[in-house]
């Protein structure tokens, strides 16, 4: 049985604005499968419940995941009052807040947090399909700080629209030393995200051309062929 897991769900597919790609792929082509879902924003629980409730298979958890060389229990995040009703952006950075919200109130909200790893270890998830992280700009750190090698995770999807030109470079850098190479784009709809699959070889150039790609490129790419699956 395939087990994905997405981290940073916010209100999936009840969000006004945008469609969930990891909600609609599954629906679409994978419902023998174990789900486990992660929001850090209590706000949107409710709404991820309904729309797993079919799915008997599906833990949702609120709580937020963290880098492996940060050890808290619990966390301050950030949110703009602007960004009512969804709250699509709810991250532990006040800039990062800022940076889609440059006026209006900032509100902040204490949250449980534990590492990716621990995570995965308290939920025995040492064998993965599809791992997607969606942490609204803690994406570099969890993945920079994330040990490979003792998780067997095929396909990673995360967002590289807010990476800097350094960051992308690093986690690229960190993803092919442990044999993770460019598959295509991942979940997110709009082409915010890329894939990464375990000894992918078939873009390995294009793998390191990346983080000097333009920004108008990316809406050429097809999704990983692995999402079609």
């Amino acid at each position: 049985m395939k087990k994905y897991v997405q981290i940073g769900a916010g209100s999936s597919n009840f969000d006004k604005n945008f469609k969930d790609g990891f909600t609609n792929f599954i629906k679409q082509n994978n419902k023998n499968t174990e789900i486990f879902i992660v929001e850090a924003n209590s706000i949107h629980i409710k709404k991820l419940k309904k729309i797993w409730k079919r799915y008997k298979k599906t833990q949702i958890f609120n709580f937020a995941i963290i880098p492996d060389n940060i050890n808290q229990k619990k966390m301050t995040f950030f949110y703009s009052e602007k960004d009512s009703p969804d709250f699509q952006i709810f991250s532990n950075s006040i800039k990062f807040v800022r940076k889609h919200f440059t006026t209006g109130k900032i509100r902040r909200k204490t949250v449980k947090c534990k590492s990716l790893s621990v995570f995965l270890d308290q939920n025995f998830l040492k064998k993965i399909d599809f791992l997607s992280l969606d942490i609204e700009g803690m994406d570099y750190e969890v993945i920079k700080n994330f040990n490979f090698k003792r998780f067997d995770i095929k396909n990673i999807s995360f967002e590289h629209l807010h990476l800097s030109f350094f960051e992308k470079i690093m986690i690229i850098y960190k993803l092919t030393l442990s044999d993770y190479f460019f598959s295509g784009m991942g979940f997110d709809l709009r082409k915010s995200d890329w894939m990464f699959t375990k000894n992918y070889k078939k873009f390995f150039l294009k793998t390191f051309f990346l983080p000097i790609t333009p920004r108008r490129i990316w809406k050429k790419y097809d999704f990983s062929k692995f999402l079609k699956k």
